[in-house]
């Protein structure tokens, strides 16, 4: 094993202070989540309904379709922004995106997949 050049080499700093977690920025995490979950809701409702206007009742089925991709892509919006945050801004924000989306689409989702599909099969929008 051969030893460490003598010039030039010094110990690197230890790590800086440990940054805490703040309770507010754990909720606006969450409140963040949810509002994203509550976008995506509407959205799909909201293009089950313009296509449930149409002659051909097929179009509403669109909506069903853009509600499950708009839950995917919250679902990966949440995890690299959550992720991203943990490891170089604010670890409470981060935490929060991550615990908001994993409790919101436990209910949002059913609800809003299960509003278009009502909606498509009443038939009468």
């Amino acid at each position: 094993m051969s030893l460490p050049p003598q010039q030039g080499w010094t110990v690197p700093p230890p790590p800086g202070p440990e940054r805490p977690i703040r309770t507010r920025r754990v909720f606006a995490g969450i409140g963040f989540a949810f509002l994203g979950q509550v976008v995506a809701i509407l959205l799909g409702v909201l293009a089950v309904y313009i296509g449930g206007q149409s002659s051909n009742s097929e179009n509403a089925l669109i909506g069903v379709y853009l509600e499950i991709l708009l839950q995917v892509l919250l679902f990966i919006a949440c995890l690299i922004v959550g992720i991203v945050w943990i490891a170089r801004r604010d670890r409470g924000i981060g935490l929060g995106i991550l615990i908001g989306w994993g409790v919101t689409v436990l209910v949002f989702p059913v609800v809003g997949i299960g509003v278009c599909l009502a909606l498509v099969n009443q038939g009468q929008l």
